[in-house]
């Protein structure tokens, strides 16, 4: 055993959070400061799901699938990959409201498999 071992007793400070699932790391994130959302999908309710909507100051820019720069208000991030919580289910176009603020999905990231993250517009 090293020396240093020795002295910080063979604990590494941080070992509680090594080999954690990213899944559950999003999962910490997210009820951090979740939000409970119904989404309106083509005219049809769905059911509940807790999202995080993190807003900024100024609009996010994101490039869309085809390549082409857009500009969203809200970035919402989701569950994906959690062993027992269920992955969120947001799509291009889905609309919700919260606190009598609208929004609208107008892009989601790809190749995440720890977390669902969308860009959203406030719509009025």
């Amino acid at each position: 055993m090293a020396k240093i071992d020795a002295w910080t007793g063979n604990s590494f400070p941080l070992s509680d959070y090594i080999d954690v699932d990213r899944g559950v790391d999003t999962a910490r994130l997210v009820t951090d400061k979740a939000t409970s959302v119904t989404i309106v999908r083509a005219g049809v309710a769905q059911d509940a799901q807790s999202v995080r909507i993190e807003t900024a100051g100024r609009p996010y820019t994101y490039q869309t699938e085809a390549g082409q720069t857009a500009q969203a208000d809200a970035l919402i991030i989701g569950y994906t990959g959690h062993p027992t919580i269920a992955d969120t289910d947001l799509q291009v176009g889905d609309r919700f409201a919260v606190g009598g603020v609208g929004y609208e999905i107008v892009g989601l990231l790809s190749g995440l498999s720890d977390s669902l993250q969308a860009y959203a517009k406030v719509r009025s």
